[in-house]
């Protein structure tokens, strides 16, 4: 098993029982007490996890899934420009799918007059597109989600199965050669569903998200037909795609 593969039973094993300790990393796994170290720090700085006396627990939700208005503001001319080549993309009378990123949010901003229709089941970008000239809006029901503004559930989720999009967006928490994660187990079995219902697979991510390990992988690298993202992925990730997915790269600028 490699660290990669370590990381993610860890973040496994905490989804069921909260707190792991050090000397059940270096049991479970039979590494070392200083490999286990590495783990538990690796894991914190990437907020993963939350370090106790002697191991490791689930963080607090406000480390866990940060508030959604701040991960707007985060890079947002980045946001904005894969935003805009996603937005050239999509055709007249596409019925399309928009999920919860903040960066697919950002196509709204040049949709204004595309003449397609719009499935989502985030509030944000359903509240935006109602301001748009011609795009017809389609918002899921469901439970609401308040911190990502969004709504998920059995009703959302059965409510997928009565479309086939041409197109669907969507963002993520990370991507690594393993697949693609996100920060809540319900993203799971949604981007699942997504798949079975779309034509092409968009995925939009900014470079901070290149090689980020997160707590949940939804989806295998095979599931996705176009990237689009800022910066070059690495090495490891591209030997992992198919042939045919294309992946755009706006630019190489520095965004930090």
């Amino acid at each position: 098993m490699n660290q990669e593969e370590r990381y993610v039973h860890i973040l496994e094993f905490l989804d069921e029982h909260n707190t792991m300790s050090l000397q059940q990393i270096c049991e479970l796994f039979g590494v070392s007490r200083d490999t286990a170290r590495r783990d538990i720090v690796h894991l914190s700085s990437k907020g993963l996890v939350s370090r106790t006396h002697g191991g490791i627990a689930v963080p607090s939700l406000y480390r866990k899934l940060r508030d959604y208005e701040s991960r707007s503001k985060e890079k947002s001319e980045v946001k904005l420009q894969i935003g805009e080549q996603a937005a050239k993309l999509i055709e007249d009378d596409d019925l399309i799918f928009m999920d919860i990123s903040t960066t697919v949010h950002a196509m709204t901003q040049f949709m204004n007059e595309l003449n397609v229709q719009v499935v989502t089941n985030s509030i944000d970008i359903a509240s935006t597109l109602t301001h748009s000239v011609k795009p017809e809006v389609h918002f899921l029901g469901g439970t609401v989600n308040k911190i990502s503004r969004h709504v998920f559930g059995y009703s959302t989720l059965s409510k997928i199965s009565d479309y086939q999009f041409n197109k669907v967006f969507i963002g993520a928490a990370g991507i690594t050669s393993k697949g693609i994660y996100y920060g809540n187990e319900e993203e799971i079995e949604f981007k699942r569903e997504l798949v079975k219902h779309a034509g092409q697979i968009f995925l939009l991510i900014d470079h901070t998200k290149h090689n980020l390990l997160h707590k949940f992988r939804a989806l295998d690298l095979k599931a996705v037909d176009h990237i689009i993202t800022n910066r070059s992925l690495p090495l490891e990730i591209v030997q992992r795609l198919d042939a045919d997915v294309q992946v755009m790269v706006i630019g190489e600028h520095d965004y930090d």
